[in-house]
């Protein structure tokens, strides 16, 4: 948690974090991929980087599609804003459900999203995580 410089921006982060999540489990896409900058990317596993608009909307649709009982629950541990406010650093921990065989599964992932302001609201510019393994 940073001083009360950016209280407001990291206090930001946290509802768009918990919006987003929704609605990737609602399978709202049109609402997840406007959480993105028109130039934002993402850095997924097993995946080739992506970048822009249509990329991001084909790169989710196809997670909607092919997951089923998708669930995505984003709890940021970290939120770091640049001093002039215009970049956040969100760190944390995503619990990715899904069915696999017909049976609710959770697991557990590791997330870093880079946010940039625009137009005073926040967009994802980078989106990146990869899953926790079972030791």
């Amino acid at each position: 948690m940073q001083g009360e410089k950016h209280k407001a921006d990291e206090a930001a982060i946290r509802r768009l974090d918990e919006e987003w999540g929704k609605a990737a489990s609602a399978k709202k896409l049109d609402a997840v991929v406007g959480f993105y900058a028109h130039d934002g990317s993402l850095v997924w596993p097993g995946e080739p980087a992506v970048h822009g608009t249509a990329h991001i909307r084909a790169s989710w649709k196809k997670m909607m599609d092919t997951i089923p009982g998708l669930n995505l629950r984003f709890t940021p541990e970290r939120i770091v804003i640049s001093d002039d406010g215009s970049l956040a650093s969100d760190f944390g921990k995503v619990e990715f459900g899904h069915e696999v065989d017909g049976k609710p599964v959770m697991e557990i992932a590791k997330y870093v999203v880079v946010w940039r302001k625009e137009k005073g609201g926040w967009k994802v510019l980078y989106d990146s995580y990869n899953m926790n393994t079972e030791a």
